[in-house]
């Protein structure tokens, strides 16, 4: 049961029923009247939910990144977090943007893909050495900017960052996955 107050529309302030009308032109809120995701918690935070929405709406639609290695980079977070909600929303997305079931499983497992492509692998090593080393090393750092350039690596570490965040926001507030959905890092 997630810990923050179920709110309906009509018990929001005006400015946080503005962020919950932009937000339902993108969402279908679900039968208790929530968005869903970390956008109930951001709502109550307008200006925040304002921007974050904003920049999460950069990833989806602007990024110079390929739609599959921003997924990639996603579980990975996802994975390290042990984020129930983002990883089952975008397992889905990952297979959808061309992941394959093993190179999804395996960061599942949290081992470097045994297969997948070089762009793959690098997205991987990318997001792990971030979440693990708190840096990107020299070599790894000319590899990215030689096969992504200077913006799309600039780009996969805000996605890092934006979805790190989005982990903390869920985790946080125990926010669970929509009913019938898996459970897959059980909390206890």
């Amino acid at each position: 049961m997630s810990r923050l107050t179920k709110k309906t529309r009509s018990e929001l302030s005006p400015e946080q029923q503005q962020q919950f009308d932009r937000l339902e032109k993108m969402r279908s809120p679900d039968r208790d009247g929530q968005i869903g995701g970390p956008f109930d918690v951001w709502i109550r935070s307008p200006e925040l939910c304002h921007r974050a929405v904003s920049l999460g709406n950069f990833i989806w639609q602007r990024t110079t990144l390929d739609r599959g290695l921003v997924e990639l980079s996603i579980l990975v977070t996802a994975r390290f977090w042990r984020s129930n909600v983002e990883w089952v929303s975008h397992e889905r997305m990952a297979k959808e943007y061309g992941i394959s079931d093993e190179v999804i499983a395996d960061i599942f497992a949290e081992s470097r893909p045994r297969a997948g492509s070089q762009k793959e692998l690098l997205i991987y090593d990318i997001a792990t050495s971030l979440h693990r080393n708190h840096e990107v090393e020299k070599g790894l750092y000319d590899q990215a900017v030689a096969t992504f350039g200077e913006q799309g690596l600039i780009e996969l570490i805000m996605t890092v960052g934006f979805y790190t965040f989005v982990s903390m926001t869920l985790n946080t507030f125990d926010i669970e996955t929509a009913e019938g959905e898996p459970t897959p890092f059980p909390r206890e």
